[in-house]
């Protein structure tokens, strides 16, 4: 990717969209309705689209055409107020002084920056500035109306158009006072965190920030923040090693990809990080491997902002990393299980985000303002500790379930969407389907989340993190475990309810569509992704892999109701496939689900391979899990201490770990961690390795002690022999 390559598209796109021009217009009033998106009035979108791209071509060519058609479409957006009914322009405050000529959000930016490299150009008369001006004034008019504020895209938005106004029209005292509400709205985004958790919306607020940072003339300060350098390397890591975005939140099937393309330029431009280079690079692979049709002057329009942004001087640097957390465990909270960056690497995206604990004023005002009751502040999912993601190659195997059928609110907001777990009150009558009973008012229902533990070892990833429901009183553990060289993920999750009372546990997962079912297993797969209702042309996803998704029978697990029913998610219909417990359930009682996901050829020929993952120790209260991985290669035994309170001593004497008193069994394995695994067969050394851990056994033998260390007892006056944890461990034998 060049400079030369988004200038190609650009004059492409601009010849086509001449060729469409009056058809555009004409199909623009043919399809107006008042009442569309609650009566707000947007003249025909490619208007603002033409003249940036024209007009960002004069500026690069010097060509007069371009400045011609430019000034064309800035001039022709006044043409088509007329259609406003009287009655739509009685019932909005804000075109008291008269309709507002272009939408301020989503037109504002395309519209002004086209004036801005037309200006200048001799071209305008005066009168023909002041229509454009009084334009302009007419946005900034409906933007004091609604200046939405808090760390997000839509006050983002506003304030870019606020900026680019400000420019335009230079210094006065009208553009003094928008200026300062500019700078009243833009204060918690700049070098702040978003509020957002949504990735058709993290790269309009991104890129509005960084526009707003340059046209007032503050890009150092803003570059040099630490929280501004985070999103960069954000967005950077969280790709898949085919250049798809992963949806979570808000979003569409690789939404906004050609803003996020713009935005990675600007930040390998200004850092001098060729991985963000690369970044970029993949993005726009793959999605324009996608393309269909002529050249678009809507992605013209940010490849316009791709050009001005980027520097060809910076070489890419492909990253060489597997799993890891991204970013952090506060903003971030999600964790990427990675093979790799080679084409075929497989990749796993676990989104634990909650709404956060900051932002409490912003957050409030959202709710008391937008109509959208299923979403976290702001256009965050009830995804809470869900697996948003998984891909192979180029074949999705799981996706997100999409942004909404219609407006106002989003119905795939809701937990039911989403590969998680989830909890009602209460037990489905004996006919009723699962999906029936789950389904609530959509309402999204406030939960915290923090990491317990992420760790990567040579044979395998592992992740533990946890959901605190409130509402439905129950503590919920999800553990990743990725076994590296099987390309295998195994999920296990654990329960603890907080209340009595009747609950229903539903482990669900979303394969699209079913090829094959057995009785606790189906074999999925993504043929097609719609992007939009009523989608004319979804992505064709590749067919060459499809997922196995297995629920291994286990103690309280043999007598659970296991099934698939057919639902409409992400715009389409598609299979629910999912194993349900519901029970009267005491506080403090704990519960296991086991699933585990494999990629497999899609075309068979072969036996599937079914029943790897065993059950090796469940005790009756669900306290521990001990599971085994049993292939011709080699065997994996993986111990998951789930309740993290068993083993520790009862007694004053601090730490309160002793070995054996807090040894545990796992089937062959004994310890007191976490987490560990060991792995042995293949004609190799065997591996072993823990989490939080004093010493781990095998089959009785011993293969790994912490030292012991001299601990002073205040209560005693004395010092103990004392055995102690360490964070992590692995080794051979």
């Amino acid at each position: 990717m060049n400079k030369q390559t988004y200038l190609d598209y650009v004059k492409a796109a601009v010849l086509e969209g001449r060729r469409q021009y009056e058809a555009a217009l004409e199909g623009w009033r043919k399809t107006y309705s008042p009442d569309k998106f609650l009566g707000m009035y947007s003249p025909p979108g490619n208007l603002g689209l033409q003249a940036q791209t024209e007009a960002f071509l004069y500026r690069i060519t010097g060509e007069e055409e371009h400045g011609r058609w430019a000034k064309r479409a800035l001039l022709d957006i006044e043409a088509f107020k007329d259609i406003v009914p009287e009655a739509v322009r009685r019932r909005h405050p804000e075109y008291e002084t008269g309709i507002t000529s272009f939408e301020p959000m989503f037109q504002g930016s395309h519209y002004i920056q086209g004036y801005l490299d037309v200006k200048d150009s001799g071209l305008f008369t005066e009168a023909e500035k002041r229509q454009v001006e009084d334009s302009i004034r007419t946005a900034v008019q409906a933007v004091k109306h609604y200046p939405e504020w808090g760390a997000h895209n839509r006050s983002m938005l506003r304030v870019y158009t606020l900026a680019l106004a400000v420019e335009a029209l230079g210094d006065t005292a009208e553009t003094r006072e928008w200026a300062k509400l500019r700078d009243y709205m833009a204060e918690e985004s700049f070098g702040g965190w978003s509020i957002e958790d949504a990735e058709l919306y993290l790269p309009l607020w991104l890129g509005s920030t960084l526009m707003y940072a340059r046209l007032t003339g503050r890009e150092d300060d803003y570059y040099a923040k630490p929280q501004t350098k985070y999103y960069f390397d954000f967005i950077a890591r969280l790709i898949a090693p085919h250049g798809q975005i992963p949806d979570f939140g808000d979003a569409h099937f690789n939404a906004f990809w050609y803003l996020w393309t713009a935005c990675l330029e600007k930040g390998a431009a200004r850092y001098r990080c060729g991985r963000m280079k690369y970044a970029a690079n993949l993005i726009y692979g793959y999605a324009m491997s996608l393309q269909q049709g002529p050249p678009s002057i809507y992605l013209a329009a940010y490849f316009a902002n791709a050009y001005d942004w980027s520097d060809d001087a910076v070489e890419p640097r492909r990253p060489d990393g597997g799993s890891e957390l991204l970013l952090d465990d506060l903003v971030g909270k999600k964790i990427a299980f990675r093979s790799g960056w080679d084409d075929d690497a497989s990749y796993l995206l676990l989104n634990y985000r909650d709404e956060g604990d900051y932002a409490a004023v912003p957050r409030e005002y959202l709710r008391r303002t937008i109509f959208a009751p299923a979403e976290k502040a702001h256009h965050g999912h009830a995804d809470e500790n869900a697996v948003c993601y998984l891909a192979q190659g180029g074949c999705v195997l799981l996706h997100d379930g999409g942004y909404r059928d219609a407006a106002p609110n989003g119905k795939y907001r809701a937990d039911i969407y989403h590969n998680r777990l989830v909890f009602r009150h209460g037990v489905p009558d004996g006919g009723e389907r699962l999906y029936d009973f789950l389904h609530d008012d959509g309402s999204y229902k406030r939960a915290t989340t923090e990491k317990l533990h992420f760790q990567t070892f040579a044979e395998l990833d592992y992740s533990r993190t946890r959901t605190v429901d409130p509402l439905r009183a129950v503590v919920w553990d999800r553990c990743v475990t990725y076994l590296k060289r099987e390309g295998v993920y195994v999920i296990v999750d654990w329960t603890r309810s907080q209340a009595a009372g009747p609950l229903t546990i539903a482990n669900l997962w979303h394969p699209s569509a079913v090829l094959a079912a057995g009785e606790r297993h189906v074999v999925g797969q993504v043929r097609r992704i719609h992007q939009m209702p009523d989608d004319p042309r979804p992505v064709e996803n590749g067919r060459e892999l499809a997922l196995l998704v297995e629920f291994p029978a286990s103690g309280t697990g043999a007598g659970r109701r296991v099934g698939r029913e057919t639902i409409r998610r992400c715009y389409a219909d598609s299979e629910l496939v999912y194993e349900a417990d519901a029970r009267e359930t005491a506080p403090g009682e704990m519960n296991v689900f086991v699933t585990v996901l494999t990629p497999v050829p899609a075309a068979g020929g072969g036996s599937l391979p079914l029943g790897r993952v065993s059950v090796a120790e469940l005790p009756a209260d669900n306290g521990r899990l001990g599971l085994r991985f049993a292939s011709e290669a080699r065997t994996i035994e993986l111990g998951y201490k789930l309740d993290l309170d068993a083993g520790l001593l009862r007694t004053e004497a601090i730490p309160k770990y002793g070995w054996p008193e807090s040894r545990l069994g796992y089937g062959a394995l004994a310890t007191d961690a976490d987490f560990a695994f060991v792995c042995r067969g293949g004609g190799e050394a065997g591996r072993y390795g823990f989490v939080n851990g004093v010493g781990l056994e095998l089959d009785g033998a011993g293969l790994f002690r912490t030292p012991p260390m001299s601990a002073y007892q205040f209560a005693s006056s004395a010092f103990e022999t004392k055995d102690h944890k360490w964070r992590a461990w692995d080794g051979e034998f």
